[in-house]
């Protein structure tokens, strides 16, 4: 049996255990503490950051960049500088590009035959057919070509890729040269990629080109004025993320 001395001995010895495993818990109840403190913090420089690059991109175009254009700005919390995959700087790039086509139709007194708008996939130019061809030929005329010369050194002006794709309203045609609307509309659209791709500072490779025919109107086929306006060719300046999916390169 322990004497009283060895009892004395053990329970300070067991005291200054308990005393110490507690001070070693608080310590790292500290540390959890200060790590959640920090990671706190670091969320909210992330969201200030967030909200200052939104704010600036709308600065820049608030109509093309954030608003009804190229979808809504938000930035990735990696790197702060993509909004939805596209960097600021590209959104910034296809905003002025917009402007610049807009103000060489305008030029050409043309803002009533030809479009020039925004959306989630890049920045479109929609020319109406007769403004290119005669009913039933996808030959274009000499104002035709000097038309997409003009428009071409503008879309010089950035790398991005272009895709053309042509249209046709719902009337039937059975041509020898064009069996179907699926037909003219693919040598519509060739035809206005053989003439970009002429035009200094557009590779070829950056061209594709698209017919669909009658089908994707924007109009009723019912009346004359709605297949006028569904005989279309447009072109597409593509934001890159869109470019990297369509070729098979994107997630």
């Amino acid at each position: 049996m322990m004497d009283d001395d060895e009892r004395e001995s053990g329970g300070h010895e067991g005291g200054g255990m308990m005393r110490w495993l507690i001070t070693y818990a608080d310590l790292i109840t500290l540390l959890l503490a200060f790590f959640i403190v920090l990671y706190a913090m670091n969320r909210t420089e992330q969201i200030k950051f967030t909200l200052v690059a939104q704010a600036l991109a709308q600065e820049f175009d608030s109509q093309s960049i954030v608003g009804q254009g190229l979808g809504p700005s938000i930035i990735t919390a990696n790197s702060g500088t993509e909004v939805q995959g596209t960097s600021v700087r590209e959104l910034q790039s296809l905003s002025k590009l917009q402007s610049q086509l807009q103000t060489a139709i305008d030029q050409a007194g043309l803002g009533n035959q030809v479009s020039v708008t925004s959306n989630e996939r890049g920045v479109e130019v929609s020319l109406n057919s007769t403004l290119l061809f005669a009913p039933g030929s996808a030959n274009l005329s000499p104002a035709a070509v000097s038309l997409l010369e003009r428009l071409g050194r503008v879309l010089a002006t950035v790398p991005n890729d272009i895709e053309v794709v042509g249209y046709t309203d719902s009337t039937p045609i059975h041509t020898a040269e064009y069996p179907s609307n699926w037909q003219l509309s693919a040598m519509r659209a060739a035809n206005v990629v053989y003439v970009l791709s002429r035009v200094p500072g557009i590779h070829p490779a950056r061209l594709s080109l698209m017919g669909f025919g009658k089908y994707h109107p924007i109009a009723s086929n019912a009346t004359p004025q709605g297949r006028a306006k569904n005989r279309r060719v447009n072109i597409l300046v593509l934001r890159s993320d869109v470019a990297e999916v369509a070729i098979g390169n994107g997630p």
